[in-house]
């Protein structure tokens, strides 16, 4: 499979909206495979509630760790972070109707040192920065993942009333991209986002996986390499703890 960098037009979505959406990075077989094998390592309980959500699926096996630096996907990350970057933290969010939302959040400079986003002479970068793999599709008005496009550059955040946040009002620059299975969305946490009430026959099956620049960190406590007994060097890297002389840039190949 050859390596994917960003178009012309993906540039300008990304500068223009916050996110971008990489089409059909994985097939719909892989996809029910992927979902098979989480039900194996994490299964539902009946205690459960039509909202699940859990930590370091990257520990699920070989099959979710080399989600991490994918070939497509890497690339992406690498744009948008730098050649620097490093996986921060990983989780699933599961989601049945009747899940609960969570409420819009996020945008530029909320957190100074964590969300933003900036260009200079053609160089794109992110502060923490989301891959949300799609195991399931996400049709329009389905729930999900929702933002404001183009927030992560606006001077007003705070500005966002409380119904619109909390989804009680959803006004036309409330916007829930459409997606297929095996989409894969890009977004930096500069942008204002949130995850609106899932209200679709099936279950919503996405795996998030957020990476850093070399010296911030979101997560409280950084990767443990002795629980990734099968990680390559290269994903052993993007394990690293928040340094910046430390890291040795990743490749793209």
């Amino acid at each position: 499979m050859a390596v994917s960098v960003l178009t012309d037009e993906e540039k300008f979505l990304f500068d223009l909206q916050g996110f971008v959406v990489i089409k059909e990075v994985l097939s719909e077989s892989r996809c029910e495979e992927l979902i098979r094998l989480a039900d194996d390592v994490w299964p539902r309980t009946d205690e459960d509630g039509p909202g699940r959500r859990t930590s370091h699926v990257s520990q699920w096996g070989n099959d979710f760790l080399n989600l991490i630096d994918h070939e497509t996907v890497l690339p992406y990350l690498i744009a948008l972070i730098g050649n620097r970057l490093r996986l921060d933290h990983d989780y699933c969010l599961f989601m049945r109707r009747g899940a609960p939302p969570n409420p819009l959040h996020g945008g530029p400079r909320l957190f100074e040192t964590d969300h933003w986003y900036y260009y200079q002479d053609g160089i794109m970068r992110n502060g923490l920065t989301v891959a949300t793999w799609n195991l399931t599709p996400a049709p329009s008005g389905a729930g999900g993942f929702a933002c404001i496009p183009g927030s992560h550059k606006t001077n007003f955040m705070r500005n966002v009333p409380m119904d619109v946040r909390r989804f009680e009002r959803r006004p036309d620059y409330l916007y829930q991209p459409p997606m297929d299975t095996g989409d894969v969305l890009i977004f930096t946490e500069a942008l204002i986002h949130g995850t609106m009430p899932w209200d679709a026959d099936h279950e919503r099956r996405t795996l998030l996986f957020k990476y850093s620049p070399p010296h911030s960190t979101w997560a409280k406590k950084p990767y443990n390499l002795e629980e990734y007994p099968n990680a390559t060097e290269q994903q052993k890297r993007l394990f690293a703890p928040p340094s910046v002389e430390a890291h040795a840039p990743v490749t793209q190949d």
